[in-house]
């Protein structure tokens, strides 16, 4: 071999090693808290100036929440079907007629926990065709009334759209819309910029209920099969486009006017956009945690909130022996309603960086979304697969 060939290959071997390295190091990081972060090594860690898990035995398996600070009250969705159904983690139990529905609820923190009035479910109401309702991302917009919902039909997933009333003694919301498109394949988290105007997370291009080894490689992989589509119902027929990729695509939040940020659950790892003008998203810096991120939000005061899961096996452990709970009748009985995974949330601002609020591998588990109603100093704390869920102040 002639020594301009063997220079060749070697400056292509440089080319190569320059240009994945990013992607070697990232992946390096996330091994790595598979090791760290085992349950019986995590520290204990509570910055909470109180905390209370709540609603115990009366909502379960809560994946998102939000606060609605104007009303003093959090919209909640929650899926005691995810025991039996849930395509992002694999699981669809074969007798489709016996997995309960989800539901959404209005929680008014500011009211006493024995009033009648503090917990109440939404009545979902003209949904059109076989009503199947196992809701993940919410998301809703105040001026309209418009909520938004990402919602894991045994159909097909879609985004559901309803007009909600909180004016009845019961609330109500009346579907208005479902949208179904090959480039919402997997949604999974919402956030609105108006009415007419979202982005919505798909947290993977392979699905699991297509492929499950494939989908199980994109996610450990750290594939960018994720995608944040932006979608205007505003033209005709509704536009949507795909605006970013990104591995495992979970929570997204703006930051603020011009900063979304996307949770990408298998970098361990915030990624922030700008917005432009047509809605397409330029990517303007990284915030990396030491778990896996799931949802996020964005309180008054501009503090972005992050919740999730330090050890991935531990989760899929629980999710394995949740539907060894699964009953002949699909009832999973109320003694294996605990979650065994651990859970991680903190904070960052811009100013003092990533805060660390709570961490536990024995108090509330398996938690995926941190919301806080900063007037009043109340959080919540959600959980995948929670018996209730935790409210908190700092």
């Amino acid at each position: 071999m002639s020594l301009y060939q063997t220079l060749s290959r070697l400056a292509i071997a440089v080319v190569l090693l320059a240009w994945t390295y990013p992607y070697l190091q990232g992946r390096q990081q996330a091994l790595i808290l598979l090791l760290k972060n085992k349950p019986e090594k995590l520290p204990e860690v509570n910055s909470f100036s109180s905390y209370s898990h709540k609603l115990i035995n009366k909502v379960r398996n809560c994946e998102d929440g939000l606060i609605v600070e104007e009303e003093a009250l959090a919209i909640l969705s929650c899926d005691p079907g995810r025991d039996l159904w849930n395509t992002v983690m694999g699981t669809f139990y074969p007798k489709r007629s016996l997995i309960p529905n989800g539901q959404l609820w209005i929680y008014r923190y500011d009211l006493p926990d024995d009033s009648e009035k503090a917990l109440a479910p939404i009545e979902l109401v003209d949904y059109p065709g076989e009503f199947s309702f196992h809701p993940l991302g919410v998301e809703y917009d105040r001026d309209t009334s418009t909520l938004f919902v990402c919602n894991h039909h045994l159909a097909g997933s879609r985004v559901d759209l309803f007009t909600l009333d909180l004016s009845a003694n019961k609330p109500v919301a009346r579907h208005t819309q479902t949208i179904l498109h090959p480039l919402i394949r997997t949604p999974n988290s919402i956030i609105a910029l108006n009415e007419k105007e979202f982005y919505v997370t798909n947290d993977h291009y392979i699905r699991r209920k297509d492929f499950a080894l494939g989908a199980l490689a994109e996610t450990y992989l750290g594939l960018p099969g994720g995608t944040v589509a932006h979608v205007n119902l505003a033209a005709e027929p509704p536009a949507v486009r795909t605006v970013a990729r990104v591995p495992f695509a979970n929570g997204v939040t703006l930051l603020n006017d011009s900063t979304v940020a996307v949770a990408s659950s298998s970098a361990a790892e915030i990624r922030l956009y700008k917005r432009l003008d047509n809605g397409s998203l330029e990517q303007s810096g990284i915030i990396k945690v030491p778990f896996l991120p799931d949802n996020l939000s964005t309180d008054g005061d501009g503090v972005l909130l992050i919740a999730g899961h330090p050890h991935p096996p531990t989760l899929d452990k629980l999710v394995h022996h949740r539907r060894s709970c699964v009953s002949e009748d699909g009832v999973v009985p109320q003694e294996c309603w605990k979650s065994t995974a651990p859970t991680w949330v903190s904070k960052w601002t811009a100013e003092k960086g990533l805060e660390d609020l709570y961490v536990s591998s024995r108090e509330f588990g398996s938690a995926c979304t941190a919301a806080k109603d900063a007037t009043r100093n109340v959080g919540i704390v959600t959980g995948l697969y929670e018996n209730g869920i935790l409210v908190w102040g700092e």
